[in-house]
């Protein structure tokens, strides 16, 4: 999966032709992100219904990424798995929702080396050097002229950044969404330890007559505070923006795809991982259940590739309070 596509752009193509008719089934949108080790930093909002309401949600992504390149006395070597387990809640009184969220990560070698080899096999894409090293190990490294600047070999169980975010919705048919990202990771181990805030629109659409094929688009802008082993290096302005697109097989059911895009989190690199904007398609379907709890599941590639993770399975489930 290769191609090249603007989330931003395609987001801006879909806004010109929303229905703006409000439709009685489920916004399809997954909460997924960029989920690289080399990204944890960022404040990334998390894409959600473009019309939250207070309740929880519950995200895990099992992450398995790999990255081996050198180039003009660069090296880098980006190997291992996590597991990121999110844990939310939020209020909402009119127009306003308020939300945190607690997020834990596990990090270790992992055991997915072997299946992703072959599903890359299956589908006739490449490795990326997998095939190189040994399987199932941790190993986050970078040297540049001669100096490591980056050399991590254990993983490991850790708080990652804590989020707080506020919405206010009836804006031209969408919601303002803002985020704070509080530093309670660990920098050094890449576990998060960016401080920094997004604010972006929000805004759901629908197509066709009958409304079965709905989605979310939204895009904004994150600044931060650099941190961490690679902190000169980080940018501290990056653009973002998403589009989903799901068909509803049956009332309960849905079908779909979702793009996140933002722009290289790093500057001064000659390194794709490092200097290229990250991009993230994510397939999958949406459930929602008599009791109203919406649960998703979702495969994750990279189809702009290296400055996101290899292969991602995300799921989320989100009930209370009317869960959208």
């Amino acid at each position: 999966m290769r191609p090249c596509l603007s989330g931003l752009g395609a987001a801006a193509i879909l806004s010109g032709a929303l229905s703006g008719v409000a439709n009685a089934r489920q916004d399809f949108v997954f909460s997924a992100f960029n989920q690289a080790a080399l990204a944890r930093h960022a404040p990334l909002p998390m894409p959600g219904p473009a019309q939250p309401v207070g309740g929880w949600r519950t995200v895990l992504d099992w992450t398995s990424e790999f990255v081996l390149q050198q180039a003009a006395g660069e090296t880098v070597r980006l190997d291992g798995e996590t597991l990121r387990l999110g844990l939310q809640r939020s209020w909402r009184r009119d127009d306003l929702v308020l939300g945190v969220e607690l997020p834990v990560l596990v990090s270790g070698g992992g055991v997915l080396d072997a299946g992703i080899e072959n599903w890359h096999d299956w589908f006739g894409l490449p490795n990326g050097g997998r095939e190189q090293v040994p399987r199932n190990e941790y190993r986050y490294t970078y040297t540049r002229n001669g100096e490591t600047m980056l050399d991590i070999d254990a993983g490991g169980v850790a708080l990652g950044d804590i989020r707080l975010d506020g919405t206010v919705c009836g804006l031209a048919g969408g919601c303002a969404r803002a985020m704070v990202q509080l530093p309670t990771g660990d920098p050094d181990r890449l576990f998060g330890g960016g401080l920094g805030a997004s604010g972006w629109y929000e805004r759901a659409y629908a197509l066709g007559s009958d409304a079965r094929w709905t989605g979310v688009f939204g895009a904004g802008l994150a600044a931060l505070r650099a941190d961490g082993p690679l902190e000169d290096m980080q940018q501290t302005l990056v653009p973002f923006g998403w589009l989903s697109l799901g068909y509803a097989l049956t009332d309960a059911l849905a079908a779909g795809v979702q793009f996140y895009w933002h722009a290289p989190l790093y500057d001064g690199s000659g390194l794709a991982a490092l200097a290229d904007p990250g991009g993230q398609l994510v397939f999958g379907f949406a459930y929602r259940s008599a009791g109203g709890t919406q649960w998703h599941v979702g495969f994750q590639e990279d189809p702009i590739i290296d400055a996101s993770p290899d292969f991602v399975i995300h799921l989320s489930a989100n009930w209370g309070s009317g869960a959208q």
